[in-house]
């Protein structure tokens, strides 16, 4: 069935005001975000156009405005600052921000060592403590809008970002009265009462960032995509979660315990507060982790004889549930260094590796090693998918190749194991294209 949803307008090279957009950034389902020129000084920011279709409707145009309203009221040095809000000649409306020149959550490798992950997470709780004090909750709280700036000689910041769905938390009797049975936010990461369309306070967004915790941490969501919406909907007990500290050596089990208990499924059992959040985890892990060291250059690229390409980029920030992910380094058979590729869909039967074209052959045999949850474990293969760019764009995700496991160590299936319980059988099947892909293996 075609989608309903018009495309959306590249304003690349328009002038809305004093900026000039140059670049696209982001697209989300209110707006998209572009980084511009201040046409008077040359300063970089970010602006937020409202995608033109949705301007027609004053209550989405309403909530537009109330998003930079919300920013300016909370101001707060962990959240993205707002200068100027307007409507063009031609009615496109827009709000002016800072540009921040960081890396989303979603795009950072994991798992992450935890006193970085501790040190992100407590800046988190610290802006959603001046959110929820505002009288507001996010309610999209996830990766995507998590912005890590990180500096040379300096510690990373955290910035918090897109409040288009924020709601206060005592609304008028009149916004209750619209806004009832509707349910915002992205699915991984919602609590259980925003599932259900109850009402939410500050301990909803506690527990989205409590996913994003789990997810960095240890590499995978919390639960499968789509579960949670089953066990909320279901009557039968939800199945265990596996706290982190018991798939990532690393992890300590005081600051496992903090993230376990902002996953509580019933609100009264989490953290009442993020400031609480934030004392747990500074209990945790005390040290504040080293400062970021400069970026290094690119290494250059690989020299065509490699069996597994270089890697691609990572998927698009864009996505509202950024698909867990390891990492291998593959072996090659003419003595070089090995290459080192992303994975995901990791499953008992094998994993898929992110790579560019040209893939090697069908039933290549690879050695490769793979990072799970901090331990590398010997891996051997067969390639037995091609996942090209063109099937990739449909399937919304990554190209490469699947690797069916050739013989996998006890070790290797007792990791597996751990990282990967079966479900249990649902009714209720939402699959994703990736899913789909290695099906085929």
């Amino acid at each position: 069935m075609p989608s309903t949803t018009p495309a959306l307008v590249d304003l690349r090279g328009r002038t809305l005001g004093h900026y000039r957009l140059t670049q696209m950034l982001g697209s989300g389902g209110m707006g998209t975000v572009y980084l511009a020129e201040q046409t008077i000084i040359g300063a970089r920011v970010a602006v937020k156009v409202l995608h033109p279709y949705l301007a027609q409707d004053t209550r989405l145009r309403a909530r537009f405005y109330a998003e930079a309203r919300t920013v300016n009221l909370i101001g707060h040095p962990n959240i993205v600052r707002i200068f100027d809000i307007n409507e063009s000649e031609d009615g496109l409306h827009y709000f002016v921000m800072e540009y921040l020149a960081g890396t989303p959550l979603s795009r950072l490798p994991r798992p992450m060592e935890p006193g970085l992950l501790t040190w992100l997470l407590v800046q988190g709780c610290d802006a959603l403590e001046a959110v929820h004090r505002s009288g507001v909750v996010h309610r999209d709280l996830k990766p995507d809008n998590l912005l890590m700036v990180a500096r040379p000689g300096e510690t990373p910041t955290l910035k918090v970002l897109d409040f288009g769905v924020a709601k206060a938390l005592r609304p008028s009797p009149q916004q209750e009265q619209t806004m009832a049975g509707q349910v915002f936010g992205t699915p991984a990461y919602m609590s259980p009462e925003q599932w259900t369309g109850q009402p939410v306070d500050g301990r909803a967004d506690v527990y989205s960032l409590g996913v994003t915790g789990y997810l960095l941490v240890t590499g995978q969501l919390p639960y499968p995509r789509g579960q949670l919406a089953e066990m909320v909907l279901s009557s039968a007990p939800p199945p265990p979660l596996y706290p982190p500290h018991e798939l990532v050596p690393t992890v300590s089990e005081p600051l496992s315990r903090a993230i376990m208990r902002a996953l509580a499924r019933n609100p009264a059992e989490r953290f009442p507060s993020a400031l609480e959040f934030k004392k747990a985890l500074i209990a945790a892990v005390q040290p504040a982790p080293r400062a970021h060291p400069a970026v290094r250059s690119a290494p250059p690229p690989r020299p065509p004889s490699m069996p597994i390409p270089a890697t691609p980029t990572l998927p698009e920030p864009n996505d509202p549930t950024p698909a867990p992910t390891w990492t291998a380094r593959v072996r090659r058979g003419n003595g070089t260094s090995p290459v080192v590729v992303h994975c995901n869909e990791l499953s008992r039967g094998g994993v898929f590796m992110c790579c560019a074209e040209p893939f090697p052959p069908l039933f290549t045999r690879l050695e490769f090693t793979l990072l799970i949850g901090g331990e590398e474990v010997e891996c051997v293969g067969e390639v037995v998918r091609h996942v090209d760019s063109t099937l990739a764009r449909t399937w919304r995700m990554s190209p490469g190749v699947g690797i069916q496991f050739t013989n996998p160590s006890p070790r290797l299936r007792e990791l597996l194991l751990r990282l990967r319980p079966l479900r249990r059988p649902s009714a209720v099947q939402q699959s994703t294209a990736a899913e789909e892909a290695l099906a085929l293996i």
